[in-house]
């Protein structure tokens, strides 16, 4: 009764020690909800679909189809962010069709998709490949020949989960998604194009204005120099009733920062250099003195020796380093290599001590012969059946009564017999098989016990006999050291401290002359800006949440090469802008009209008082187009490369009257001959469908019309773009 009482004494007390006690216990649970359902941690999402996954995925494959493309085994920066850039572009377009063909009866399912995939393999076995696909198996082929290459295009989902198989696997995703999407675009634009419908009322409109004009005119540029002194100004109030008439050609259609970057490139100090250059003398005056090139390589733990033979192409080709052919080649074997600094970059020193002539590359024909292992499990052969089949094939070869290109195609490892042949260097098997080539005479065969199957080689032809040496080669790389980089963090550091806006920072950076760069429009994917590379941290940290207009970043580090700090002069967001975020764009453009209004009226001017159209053309050293016909519903092409903007204008002239009409980028001084009425309307109005179809599909380019017509339906998704969380740690 006495704990009761207690308890009742203080139960206002207790209720309230509870209450907190399971109020933590819900926020928790409501955190935890919160997170599940907001889209705090998403990455990409389009109307209301989480596409994070599918991002990835398709990301990584157009990667490995880019790296495959160019040949290239890492990508730089820029090549990063283009391929981000295009993958999203590239999802938004597939996403886009999908919607509008499902809303026309057409879904791709995955019946579909596979009868298109299906289609596009077999065509490469016919006159009219798959262009995309081509590129891959051309690719593949370089190894294997297109025999190949096609068999593991073919079989490519046996590849799916092998990790040496992955960069081709995703590739060959790649090009299928470009190729269904493409399939896509043509029934979308099929459709669209075969349900056009144009009202009579409109067709005759266009028949009735397609008049036609014999002209002579002069096209000027206004930034030419000698326009170099009109200048034009304009009021805050005309900016801001420009901005406010022209509002739609502001609207922001991706989320981006305007950046301010203080950046310190760590470099080596003066003391950094000469304690580099003492170390590379000193470790090459060891050298001088070595009992052998092996025992200096056990004591400065330098390891194996290369003891390949290079010619001077092969010199070239590996190192691309025009001075190292002359001092391998230009002195006798056993000179010492000097210490030279190449470029800044490095430090190279070494020695040659051999010499031989001998043929550059040997060209080889070979069959196959496997037996099963662990990792071949598709051979039926045991090794001894297999080392009998080969010693066998040798022997009926050696004799004369067959050879590689008449065997059975199942020794020839998946090639056409065409594809048998290949040439080999010295660098690309290994020693002691190039060694066996080359001590074979031509017409002769050597078998090789390769991994997985015994090899069967004939040596058709060896290369002319040239020069080749042995050489070391020793290299030290000119780098600041850790107390340089110290003291570049430490500046850093200290900048950093004594600025808390954007202002501060530049102002400051100038003040110690640190480099600036300001990057505007910078959108979330981006690494580089202004050709300065590897700021991606920076420009993520740009866009976080929490990351407000005016602040400065702590230091970035980029692999201790690099140190830098980012201030976030501007925020752009998605959609409609405040006239301040885009004043200075505003006021170019209305300064530009101005003054393209201001050099035309010049011009005008000046036929007045008499002056003629090639008198114009003599001062300002521009062509005369004469006897040009235009016709009013032309395309800019069709009418000698006059802008649309202008065209309606040069038909409201008087004829016999030279005169001046503006474009948007030009300004053009036209005289008209003569000018010609409309025909009459064409036989159910064929020629007034063509017009008004070219208008609207744009048949030079149906790709640019696709893009114009599905633009509006995009900037109508609700697209949620967090993609630099990609990079978020």
């Amino acid at each position: 009764m006495a704990a009761i009482g207690a308890i009742r004494k203080h139960g206002v007390l207790l209720m309230i020690i509870i209450g907190i006690a399971l109020l933590s216990f819900l926020v928790g649970d409501f955190n935890k909800l919160q997170t599940m359902f907001s889209d705090k941690n998403t990455m990409l999402k389009v109307d209301g679909k989480k596409m994070d996954q599918e991002y990835r995925v398709q990301l990584e494959q157009n990667l490995s189809l880019w790296k495959i493309r160019n040949q290239k085994t890492t990508l730089e920066e820029a090549e990063n962010y283009q391929v981000h850039e295009e993958t999203y572009t590239k999802m938004l377009d597939r996403k886009t069709l999908e919607i509008q063909l499902e809303k026309m009866g057409i879904v791709f399912t995955t019946e579909i998709i596979d009868e298109i995939t299906a289609e596009m393999i077999a065509s490469l076995k016919t006159q009219n490949p798959s262009r995309e696909l081509m590129s891959l198996v051309q690719y593949l082929a370089q190894n294997g020949g297109m025999e190949q290459a096609i068999s593991i295009i073919t079989n490519i989902e046996e590849f799916k989960d092998r990790e040496d198989a992955r960069e081709i696997y995703n590739a060959y995703k790649a090009v299928q998604n470009e190729v269904v999407t493409q399939k896509m675009r043509i029934a979308y634009l099929l459709l669209a194009y075969h349900s056009q419908h144009f009202s009579n009322n409109m067709l005759k409109q266009i028949a009735a204005v397609n008049n036609t004009a014999l002209t002579k005119f002069i096209t000027i540029n206004p930034s030419a120099p000698v326009f170099n002194n009109i200048k034009a100004a304009a009021t805050e109030k005309e900016l801001k009733e420009y901005f406010k008439n022209n509002i739609k050609r502001y609207t922001v259609k991706k989320d981006a920062r305007d950046l301010d970057v203080a950046v310190f490139n760590v470099i080596p100090s003066p003391n950094d250099l000469k304690t580099i250059e003492d170390s590379v003398r000193s470790k090459f005056n060891r050298l001088t003195v070595a009992t052998s090139l092996v025992d200096f390589n056990v004591v400065e733990m330098e390891g194996v020796i290369d003891s390949v033979y290079l010619s001077k192409a092969e010199i070239n080709e590996y190192y691309k380093i025009d001075t190292l052919t002359k001092m391998v080649f230009n002195r006798p074997v056993g000179t010492y290599i000097e210490p030279y600094n190449y470029q800044g970059a490095f430090w190279l020193f070494g020695k040659t001590y051999g010499s031989k002539v001998a043929p550059d590359s040997v060209q080889v024909a070979f069959l196959v012969v496997d037996y099963k292992t662990t990792e071949n499990q598709n051979s039926n052969r045991t090794k001894e059946q297999a080392k009998t089949i080969a010693d066998s094939l040798e022997k009926t070869m050696k004799s004369g009564n067959a050879n590689v290109f008449t065997l059975t195609k199942s020794y020839l490892g998946g090639r056409q017999a065409q594809d048998s042949l290949i040439w080999i260097s010295e660098r690309s098997v290994q020693k002691s098989l190039y060694d066996s080539f080359m001590s074979t005479n031509i017409g002769g065969y050597y078998i090789q016990d390769a991994p997985n199957a015994y090899v069967v080689f004939q040596v058709i032809s060896k290369t002319a006999p040239i020069e080749k040496r042995q050489f070391v080669l020793y290299s030290k790389e000119i780098k600041p050291s850790e107390a340089t980089i110290k003291t570049f963090k430490n500046q850093a550091n200290d900048l950093r401290a004594t600025c808390t806006t954007a202002d501060q920072l530049v102002q400051e950076a100038n003040k110690r002359g640190i480099q600036m760069i300001q990057g505007k429009d910078i959108t979330s994917m981006m690494a580089s800006i202004n050709n300065v590379n590897n700021i991606r941290e920076g420009i993520s940290w740009a866009f976080m949440p929490k990351t407000e207009k005016d602040n400065v970043s702590d230091v970035f580090n980029f692999e201790s090469k690099m140190f830098y700090v980012v201030a976030v002069r501007n925020i752009k967001e998605k959609g409609t802008p405040d006239f301040e975020d885009v004043k200075d764009v505003v006021e170019a453009q209305v300064l530009q009209e101005k003054r393209l209004a201001m050099i035309a009226q010049s011009v005008k001017d000046q036929l007045a008082k008499g002056i003629t159209i090639e008198q114009l053309a003599q001062n300002y050293q521009i062509t005369v187009t004469d006897s040009a016909r235009l016709a009013f519903t032309a395309d800019t092409y069709s009418n000698r490369q006059i802008e649309n903007s202008a065209i309606g204008k040069i038909f409201n002239l008087t004829p016999g009257k030279a005169d001046v009409v503006t474009g948007t980028q030009f300004i053009y001084a036209v005289q008209i001959y003569q000018t010609y009425p409309p025909v009459a309307a064409s036989a159910n109005f064929m020629i007034e469908k063509m017009v008004a179809t070219s208008i609207l599909f744009n048949e030079r380019d149906r790709n640019r019309s696709l893009e114009l017509i599905t633009s509006n339906i995009k900037d109508k998704y609700d697209i949620l773009d967090q993609r630099y969380l990609f990079y978020a740690k």
